[in-house]
C-alpha cells in the first residue's frame, strides 16, 4: 500500500478475511462474507481472488509475513544472540496467543497443500513461511560463528527449535498449561529459557564430528 493512500479493493478483502478468521476460524471466511464486510458487490472479490483458498493463502502469507517482522524488530531489540533467541521465540509464542486462528491456519495441513499447489517453484506463501524459518536459521548460524551456539547444521537447530516451541505452544492453546501453578505464560517463559539453554556451546564438548567445541 503507497503511504497517504488509502489501501485498494484487495488490501480491504484481505484485512476483513483476517478479521473473520480471528472472530471464527476458516469456516468463517467466505469471500461474499468479506465483500459484505468492505461494502463491495457480491462479484467484486471474485475479480481479485479465484476462490476462497486463494483468498486464505493471501491470508496465511500476511500471517507468516506480520510474525517474521514481529521476530524482526524484537531481535534488534536484544543485546546478544541468546537474548535474541529467546526473544525472538517469545515474540513467536505471542504471536501465536495473539492470533491462534491464524496461527492453526498457518501450521495446519491446509497450508502444505496451499504450498504444493503453488508447484516446484513455489510462491508467495511458500516464500513468506521459508522467510521466517531462514532468519531463525541464520541468527543460529551467526551464533555459531560467534561461538556462543552449540555446533550443528544450522538448519536442523532451527527445525529442532521451531518444532519444540510449536508443540509447547499446541500445548498453551489448548489449555493444558493452565494446570501448572505458575500460570501458562510464566510457565512458556521458563520453558522458552530452557530451549535457548540447550542450544548454547558448552566449553570442551564434542560435536557430532568428534571436534572440540571453542
Amino acid at each position: 500500500m503507497i503511504p497517504g493512500r488509502s489501501p485498494d479493493t484487495r488490501e480491504r478483502l484481505i484485512r476483513a478475511a483476517w478479521d473473520l478468521l480471528g472472530e471464527g476460524g476458516p469456516g468463517a471466511v467466505t469471500l461474499r462474507g468479506v465483500g459484505a464486510r468492505v461494502g463491495v458487490s457480491r462479484t467484486a472479490p471474485y475479480r481479485h481472488f479465484a476462490d476462497k483458498d486463494a483468498l486464505l493463502r493471501a491470508v496465511a502469507e500476511r500471517a507468516f509475513r506480520d510474525l517474521g517482522d514481529r521476530m524482526r524488530t524484537t531481535a534488534r531489540g536484544a543485546e546478544d544472540t541468546p537474548s535474541v533467541m529467546r526473544a525472538v521465540l517469545l515474540a513467536y509464542i505471542d504471536f501465536a496467543s495473539e492470533h491462534p486462528e491464524h496461527y492453526r491456519l498457518m501450521f495446519g495441513e491446509w497450508v502444505l497443500a496451499q504450498k504444493r499447489a503453488e508447484g516446484e517453484e513455489g510462491g508467495p506463501l511458500h516464500a513468506a513461511a521459508l522467510s521466517v524459518f531462514e532468519m531463525c536459521a541464520g541468527m543460529l548460524e551467526r551464533g555459531q560463528r560467534e561461538g556462543v551456539i552449540r555446533q550443528g547444521d544450522p538448519a536442523d537447530l532451527a527445525l529442532l527449535t521451531w518444532s519444540t516451541v510449536h508443540g509447547l505452544m499446541a500445548f498453551a492453546l489448548s489449555g493444558h498449561l493452565e494446570a501448572k501453578e505458575r500460570g501458562a505464560r510464566s510457565e512458556v517463559e521458563r520453558l522458552v529459557g530452557e530451549v535457548v539453554e540447550g542450544l548454547l556451546a558448552r566449553r570442551g564438548a564434542v560435536d557430532a564430528t568428534g571436534a572440540e567445541e571453542a
